[in-house]
């Protein structure tokens, strides 16, 4: 038996770590701090991507440093299409897609609906179960990462916009916290902002939204897009890997917000325009509920009805097999049965005849035992009369009444001869009478072997009269169920016919694309040009769901804006990471921080970044540098890794650790 190869994370770490170390390469301190954070079991399996960064490094070859591409997805082979079909339901479900649409022309594909509901997991499912945390995306070129981006950071900035709405004043959405070794004053390290403000709903923290790759070049091909409709939707995407990336985007877009946000009364102008935008969002959302509510009911009126036409049938399968098991039992009974009862007849004859032979052979051994007891008596007595009769005479009596003396005896004398013949008669009968008791006791014998087969057979017959009785009422109860099967067949099938009748009523904007077997059997097949048909197709989303969902986007955009606008402490905090980042000057000098105030200070800066800008993308190498000070796990909501495959695992870590959900593109 071959052993069981153990995996030792620790010094998987240990490995790449001195190779990091040979080299001086950028993600030196990030796999150190794993590595260290490892050691010390500080990373807990349970913490965000913690589990599927352990399974990724037990992956690794300690000899290549290489590891199998991180993440899951759902497989359908179109092997068990009934099975492929409720996956793709669960998957595809209306409460399992983000609310969020990005404005586009054409819809998504279905795997790109797949790998965007899977990377947000809204779902809970066994398909999100199995899928995890961590997702790989089927989108090889690099227009469907795109969409599957820009679906993503859609999603994310309404399904946050849902929680900013919650707050009458985008100030209450946070709490205020002293520095601890800052020179002015409260120990702040400038005169503004004099405090940090963290989010008190870290739910809002789930999100944000990074983009990573290795490859700097297909990085901006990817952010370009999204850049592109920041004229029509206002900041979605920046790139801030490298510091001249950073510094434009300072120069640019953060310091005029901070400066703009310091200028205005915000209370009388960018206050009300919050109420406006979350009065506007809230509406739309509404719109958006209902028409899910809606739509997503059909859908799950279909689903029921299939579940239940398979348990129908399932049910009318087991019936009628029961129902013939049933026959069987009861057929096999019957044959087994029939044979017995012939025994049972024929012992019952055998019996009868023996009861008259050993009636006779009883009376014959009690008259042979008679005969035998009355010559015994004969001997017994014949003797004792005959010493009796010859003790009362006497030879004066033979004198005196010789008539009397003759006679008694002769008397005598005949009670001899009849003991006499009594003993000679007697072997013979005692003889006669133990040969028919023998006879009688064998047939006693015989007697008893039969009733004890008359027993068996009586007791193998009540045994499977009683079967064949409980086999019947076992099919008369399946009979049942099998009608009962069949009724609910029949009702499913009508339900099924009404449901496609109201299906069939959607015209124009309302209309959609049914999920059905047939859709699963075409979508897998073999045929490119069946299966490209039905790609291109994505099920359950109307036209009209569409552009709400795209208008709900829009809306919640504007809704972000207009928080962090009216937000005191988002610009405070934008402010902080501006020093901390070193562009933000105290006159002329660098405001340099503590480097506890700015452990504790950068991961909720960095999460206040991400309402002010949802999504960033950072190239894998600038990683570590970028977030030097914000360690922490679960930093990041979701992060894209584009060509994930071919990225060595020590480039990863530090990305990986820092987020919550990750969706890895294959190459």
């Amino acid at each position: 038996m071959a052993e069981e190869k153990i995996v030792d994370t620790e010094e998987i770490l240990k490995s790449l770590f001195e190779k990091e170390t040979a080299v001086k390469g950028k993600f030196l301190e990030d796999v150190s701090y794993v590595h260290e954070n490892v050691q010390q079991g500080k990373f807990s399996r349970r913490d965000y991507l913690c589990d599927d960064l352990y399974r990724y490094l037990e992956q690794v070859d300690p000899e290549s440093g290489k590891a199998p591409m991180p993440g899951r997805n759902v497989v359908l082979d179109g092997e068990d299409l009934d099975a492929d079909f409720l996956s793709l339901n669960e998957i595809l479900s209306l409460e399992n897609a983000p609310l969020g649409k990005w404005p586009a022309k054409t819809g998504n594909t279905v795997w790109q609906q797949i790998d965007v509901n899977l990377s947000v997991a809204k779902g809970e499912g066994v398909a999100f179960e199995e899928t995890g945390r961590l997702v790989a995306a089927k989108e090889k070129t690099e227009a469907d990462k795109v969409a599957v981006l820009k679906e993503l950071l859609a999603g994310n900035v309404v399904e946050r916009a849902v929680l900013l709405a919650n707050y009458d004043k985008p100030d209450d959405a946070f709490e205020g916290f002293k520095f601890y070794h800052g020179e002015e004053t409260n120990n702040a390290y400038a005169e503004y902002p004099s405090k940090w403000y963290m989010l008190r709903n870290d739910a809002l923290n789930n999100y944000s939204m990074m983009l990573s790759s290795d490859d700097c070049v297909a990085l901006e091909k990817l952010c370009k897009d999204l850049k592109d409709h920041e004229k029509t939707l206002g900041r979605l995407a920046a790139t801030l890997g490298s510091d001249a990336e950073r510094k434009a985007f300072y120069e640019k877009v953060l310091l005029p917000e901070v400066e703009e946000f310091r200028k205005v009364d915000v209370a009388g102008d960018r206050l009300p325009k919050y109420a406006k935008a979350r009065e506007a969002f809230l509406a739309q959302l509404k719109v958006v509920q209902d028409l899910q509510a809606e739509l997503g009911g059909l859908q799950k009126a279909f689903l029921k009805n299939y579940k239940e036409e398979k348990l129908a049938q399932k049910n009318l399968k087991e019936a009628e097999a029961a129902i013939e098991h049933c026959k069987r039992e009861i057929e096999n009974a019957e044959n087994t049965k029939k044979p017995l009862m012939e025994q049972r007849d024929k012992h019952n004859a055998d019996h009868e005849e023996l009861l008259q032979h050993l009636e006779e052979v009883g009376a014959a051994a009690q008259q042979a035992k008679n005969e035998w007891t009355k010559y015994n008596d004969v001997i017994r007595t014949g003797f004792d009369k005959e010493r009796e009769l010859r003790a009362s005479v006497n030879p004066m009596m033979k004198i005196l009444q010789k008539k009397k003396y003759d006679a008694v005896l002769e008397q005598a004398d005949q009670c001899s001869k009849e003991a006499i013949e009594a003993q000679e008669k007697a072997p013979a009968a005692e003889k006669k009478m133990k040969e028919l008791a023998g006879q009688y006791q064998e047939l006693t014998e015989v007697q008893e072997t039969i009733r004890n087969n008359q027993t068996t057979v009586t007791d193998k017959i009540t045994k499977l009269t009683k079967a064949i009785n409980a086999a019947k009422q076992q099919m008369t109860l399946k009979e049942e169920e099998r009608e009962q099967a069949k009724f609910h067949l029949e009702a499913v099938e009508k339900e099924r016919k009404e449901l496609l009748e109201k299906w069939s009523k959607e015209k124009g904007e309302d209309q959609r694309i049914l999920l059905d077997l047939d859709f699963v059997k075409e979508l897998l097949s073999k045929d490119a040009k069946v299966s490209e048909k039905r790609v291109a197709q994505n099920p359950w989303f109307s036209q009209k769901y569409e552009k709400e969902r795209e208008k709900l986007f829009t809306l919640a955009v504007e809704l972000h804006h207009a928080f962090v606008g009216a937000s005191e402490c988002c610009n405070a905090n934008l402010a902080t990471l501006a020093q901390v980042w070193g562009y933000w000057k105290k006159g002329k000098e660098k405001i340099d921080f503590h480097q506890a105030d700015r452990e504790e200070t950068a991961p909720i800066l960095w999460q206040t970044l991400f309402l002010f800008v949802p999504m960033i993308a950072v190239d894998l190498p600038n990683v570590g540098e970028l977030f030097a000070d914000a360690k922490k796990t679960g930093l990041i909501g979701l992060l894209a890794l584009d060509n994930a495959d071919a990225t060595a695992p020590q480039k990863l870590i530090g990305a990986i650790y820092r987020s919550r959900k990750a969706v890895a593109f294959k190459k």
